[in-house]
């Protein structure tokens, strides 16, 4: 029977003389251990499972050593028991139990391992269902309201290409009847926030079909095949539905380019699997594939041949009539209750380049705003503020600026208004500002009358003009040892337009027509060289003319910067009439140039 002794216990019997640390233990056969218990040479020996077992020699050896190590089997275990134990031999003997913070961690091992195991297990199951990136189904609708083409504002031209397929999914085989071929896939590429998942749903709306969204990382599983199972799946649902609209937002995640170099195979495989489903339906289906993107160019090329995805539509920025119609249908369906002086196309020539999603958050701010002050209705001050809110960010309340900082900035201010008037009078003054807001301590908005598309050299020149303007007074007045960081932004727009008409647009001094095309292929360092003169000549030459031009009227620059220490913000009426009452003559608008 084995014998178990506590080792605490028996400590003074079992290790009577401990080794010093320094010298090993005696290394001994097992055979050897058992021919020294039978010769009463072992005093004490421990056992403990999974560990070479240790014990204690009744003398030292010549080297004054005690402690023995032996290597065992573990079959031999009940034999060494036995004989350590026998009445004639006098070994007092230990087993020691493994480690109870052993046993405890193993156990936590094995269950996180287990729990481990059982996710992955349901996730791939789930996967192999086909219900892994759970898709959205409906009819193009949100509670209690069907999205139709009513509720889209703005871009009618992609709208127009939207309702010839409202016909073909209501009565297809009709056009099929006819020998008439529809797109299967539709591409819908423009900027974030331009409502391209809005006119999906509305197109599904309009034709009272079926909707079926997922996104483009939705298709993307841990385990091999899970993306091709999920487009399956997917497609299945939409033919036993008896048809409908597929929509796939971020289709670049899905459809990029095969082979790329930080691409993965699985990703290429779902793809395959993809463009095997597209045609893998007839004309007379029903089904039309809508997919969005802001990287078309990322779109691998297979997927936009004809058959598949065969027509693409741009959903640009909205123009400003267009954004007027946004603000107006956004605040009709909020219920909005607004003030007389509110001006929605008033506010929407001052968000140039916003989006749709843009003009729904000012709405929003203002009405917060509106709640927050007590009113009973959106003013116009409260458009106003939720405007530089979402330009600019909310104004730094408690910020403290001392004199000589904040005369800076007013001046600096005071420069880009100046500036703007004088080169670039196309665009007239809303507002100047010293008020800080988010990263800004102050600005100079110009509200243009109408929006151009075409911009002419002269105005590109006095865009980069009115960027200069603020670093200019500061050099004026304080001198170029003394110019500050705050013209950071201002030089990286400047350079980016002058690039712009150097390296685009062909309007180099000394580079005349030619521009720089990465898909053409490089060109030359010295033609290199060169574009980089005319880009730095542009630069130059515009901020010596808003020198001279400051130089000439620095009475009305001084001017407009007391008037905006003192005021804080003055609107583009009150910054001319500071001009000119400080002498400084402002060319009529009638007889600007054209931009």
């Amino acid at each position: 029977m084995l014998v178990v002794v506590a080792v605490l216990a028996v400590t003074a019997r079992i290790h009577p003389s401990r080794t010093n640390a320094a010298e090993a233990p005696i290394s001994l056969r097992y055979s050897e251990l058992l021919s020294a218990m039978a010769a009463h040479e072992v005093d004490s020996i421990e056992m403990k499972p999974g560990e070479a077992l240790r014990g204690w020699l009744a003398k030292p050896n010549a080297a004054g050593v005690r402690e023995i190590r032996v290597e065992y089997a573990s079959g031999a275990g009940t034999a060494l028991v036995a004989a350590a134990t026998a009445a004639d031999v006098g070994v007092a003997f230990a087993a020691t139990p493994p480690d109870r913070a052993q046993l405890v961690t193993l156990l936590v091992t094995l269950l996180m391992a287990a729990g481990v195991g059982f996710v992955l297990y349901a996730q791939f199951v789930r996967s192999s269902s086909g219900t892994g990136g759970d898709f959205e189904v409906g009819s193009g609708q949100t509670p209690g309201h069907r999205t139709t083409f009513a509720d889209v504002a703005g871009n009618a031209a992609a709208l127009a290409d939207l309702r010839e397929v409202v016909d073909f999914l209501r009565d297809s085989k009709r056009f099929v009847g006819m020998g008439a071929t529809v797109p299967k896939g539709i591409l819908l590429e423009g900027p974030p926030g331009t409502g391209k998942t809005l006119m999906a749903r509305a197109l599904a709306g309009e034709a009272g079909t079926n909707f079926f969204a997922m996104s483009g990382p939705d298709f993307s599983g841990m385990f091999v095949g899970v993306g091709t199972m999920r487009v399956k799946a997917l497609f299945r649902k939409a033919r036993k539905a008896g048809g409908g609209v597929i929509f796939i937002d971020e289709i670049d995640s899905l459809g990029g380019r095969r082979g790329r170099t930080n691409g993965h195979p699985e990703d290429d495989r779902t793809l395959n699997q993809f463009l095997v489903e597209l045609d893998g339906f007839s004309g007379s289906a029903g089904i039309v594939v809508v997919a969005a993107t802001n990287r078309a160019s990322d779109l691998d090329p297979a997927l936009l041949r004809k058959g598949r995805f065969d027509r693409s539509v741009t959903v640009a920025l909205p123009s400003v009539g267009e954004r007027t119609e946004i603000l107006a249908l956004h605040a009709s369906k909020r219920r909005m209750p607004l003030a007389a002086d509110v001006e929605m196309g008033r506010m929407a020539r001052l968000m140039p380049g916003a989006s749709g999603a843009d003009l729904e958050g000012l709405l929003n701010e203002a009405a917060l705003l509106a709640v927050k002050t007590g009113a009973s209705s959106v003013a116009w001050s409260h458009m106003e503020e939720a405007r530089d809110r979402v330009l600019l960010g909310r104004a730094r309340e408690g910020f403290v600026v001392s004199r000589v900082e904040q005369r800076l900035v007013a001046l600096h201010e005071a420069g880009h208004a100046l500036a703007g008037l004088v080169f670039c009078p196309t665009d007239p003054l809303h507002k100047v500002t010293i008020q800080p807001r988010g990263a800004a301590m102050g600005v100079a908005f110009f509200q243009p009358d109408a929006e151009l598309h075409l911009h002419a050299r002269h105005y590109l020149e006095g865009q980069v003009r009115k960027a200069l303007g603020g670093r200019a007074a500061e050099e004026l007045v304080y001198g170029s040892a003394a110019v500050t960081s705050g013209a950071s932004s201002d030089l990286q727009q400047a350079t980016r337009i002058a690039k712009q008409m150097v390296y685009k647009l062909g309007m180099g001094r000394t580079t005349g027509l030619m521009t720089f095309d990465p898909d053409s292929g490089p060109v030359s360092g010295a033609m290199h060289a060169n574009m980089d003169a005319d880009v730095g000549a542009i630069l130059a030459s515009g901020y010596d003319d808003v020198l001279q031009c400051f130089r000439e009227h620095r009475t009305a620059l001084d001017a407009l910067a007391d008037a905006l220490l003192e005021q804080e913000t003055l609107a583009g009426d009150e910054a001319l009439r500071v001009l000119r009452a400080a002498g400084m003559t402002l060319m009529p608008r009638d007889a600007r140039p054209a931009a």
